[in-house]
């Protein structure tokens, strides 16, 4: 009978820390909901300003817009001379030149030249510098027919 009520009174109190655990837990979680609440509120609030702000800045951007544009219109600014921009001056290139396809085609040699010089490292005397004349040469050509 004593074993009974010990084994009784170990499943009442594990039955207690329980209950205990499971309320604390739920308080700790009611907690946590208010505070990730009042947290979703203080955001709502900073979005809200930031759009109205945002509104301000839009809005100060037409009026800066409108007085640029009533400057432009005015006497002083009509009879100003334009600046002349310096990239004005450089004489223009064929509208159908493609400069990236010359950098690809150029670098295309340039690695292709590469790969002839190291292979002709493996050789020694005359042949190696008759293999790099060739490759230099074969360099010289490929450049010469990239688009300019």
């Amino acid at each position: 009978m004593g074993y009974e009520i010990s084994v009784l009174r170990r499943t009442a109190s594990s039955l207690a820390v329980g209950v205990a655990l499971l309320l604390g837990m739920g308080m700790a979680t009611q907690a946590q909901k208010e505070k990730n609440a009042g947290k979703t509120e203080q955001k709502m609030e900073r979005s809200a300003l930031k759009t109205h702000q945002r509104g301000e800045r839009v809005a100060l951007k037409s009026d800066q817009r409108e007085e640029r544009e009533a400057f432009k219109q005015s006497r002083r600014s009509r009879h100003k001379p334009g600046k002349v921009w310096e990239h004005d001056k450089w004489p223009k290139r064929h509208p159908k030149y493609d400069h990236s396809a010359r950098k690809r085609c150029v670098k295309g040699c340039n690695e292709a030249h590469k790969n002839a010089v190291r292979a002709c490292r493996g050789k020694r005397g005359a042949d190696r510098r008759a293999c790099e004349r060739a490759a230099n040469e074969a360099h010289r050509t490929c450049q010469a027919t990239c688009p300019r």
